[in-house]
């Protein structure tokens, strides 16, 4: 199977130091970016931690189809043609696909099983009934994770046309051609999780996808566009794509910044350099000590940032209050500000 797994311990934040900086050597403030979650609309209760990945939309009529005998078949019936073509390839891809995309989200744990594919008896155009809670207990148990995601429905609908037009000029006449691909896809995704009432939610997708080309020469013409084959397979992606946008939090890169206390070769500007933040945070605490009150505001606004670094929010307020009375800096009120709206959004998804 395949075994999605998060390196980062912490759910709430996944903190990427893409540019650290000293503004001047005057202001003793080092800018630093970090990239903060979002949480998506629909992003799922923090009990579902990890997902299993599995196929209950296989029917009779799907084939792995080969390119080019599904590109000549289109070719042979003058790429005018509106099919229902089911592609095995297409289906799984949409579990691979959405699999690395939550697992880059850095939200979830995901695992898709070698066996995959789960038996249905009905045909495709038909919606199974929800699985029992004994099945879904089984299933998470055997591969230890919060919850399953089943592609339970997926359809996608072929529309191909091709067309030519004679042109003439003073010397000559010529042809242009013209073509386009539409691909209707329709996916349906249930989440469920053990327990007695199992079903979580229920994805229902349907949209589709668009490519069209104008050329001279008909070679050229379709090297524009994408085979039917991966068209099909860009539905797949497509269908992960949306189910993604709608689970996985967003990042939104934002700047931090925290104080230096010598003016060349700070300690704790050497440790964050080399991303050894829990040093950092210990370097600050023993600066935090001191009865200089503007020493002390500082050391604890730093300590506030290595807490959010951290995902402890409420750490990095309480800290970020400490410093704001130990002495009154405009950075720190703006930075409490900026804790206040990440702890709301936070809250907003628990």
């Amino acid at each position: 199977m395949f075994l999605f797994k998060r390196i980062t311990t912490n759910l709430a934040i996944t903190v990427f130091l893409s540019c650290i900086c000293l503004v001047s050597c005057k202001s003793n403030y080092a800018i630093l970016t970090i990239e903060n979650a979002t949480p998506a609309k629909e992003e799922l209760s923090t009990d579902i931690q990890s997902i299993t990945l599995m196929n209950r939309c296989i029917t009779n009529e799907f084939e792995n189809y080969r390119e080019d005998s599904l590109q000549n078949y289109f070719y042979k019936k003058g790429y005018q043609l509106s099919k229902v073509v089911l592609d095995s390839t297409a289906a799984d891809t949409i579990l691979t696909a959405l699999a690395a995309l939550l697992f880059e989200s850095g939200r979830y744990d995901v695992v898709v099983p070698v066996e995959r594919n789960m038996y249905r008896s009905l045909p495709g155009e038909m919606l199974s009934d929800t699985l029992n809670p004994e099945q879904v207990s089984k299933i998470c148990k055997n591969y230890n994770t919060d919850a399953l995601m089943v592609l339970e429905r997926f359809s996608t609908k072929t529309m191909a046309d091709y067309t030519s037009e004679k042109v003439f000029n003073k010397d000559a006449s010529c042809y242009v051609y013209y073509a386009t691909l539409d691909l209707n896809y329709s996916a349906v995704l249930r989440i469920y999780k053990p327990g007695n009432k199992t079903l979580v939610k229920e994805i229902n997708l349907n949209d589709t996808i668009s490519w069209e080309s104008t050329d001279w020469s008909q070679v050229q013409l379709f090297k524009k566009i994408p085979s039917i084959k991966q068209a099909l397979i860009n539905a797949g992606i497509k269908v992960a794509l949306d189910v993604d946008e709608k689970l996985s939090p967003t990042w939104i890169s934002e700047k931090r910044g925290y104080f230096l206390f010598e003016q060349n070769n700070d300690r704790g500007q050497q440790l964050m350099n080399e991303k050894n933040y829990e040093e950092a945070a210990k370097y600050w605490a023993e600066m935090a000590q001191s009865k200089n009150k503007k020493i002390r505001s500082k050391a604890e606004y730093n300590l506030a940032l290595a807490d959010e670094l951290n995902g402890n929010i409420d750490g990095a307020i309480e800290w970020g209050l400490k410093s704001f009375y130990s002495y009154y800096r405009y950075q720190t009120e703006t930075y409490l500000k900026k804790l206040k709206t990440r702890k709301e959004t936070l809250l907003k998804t628990e």
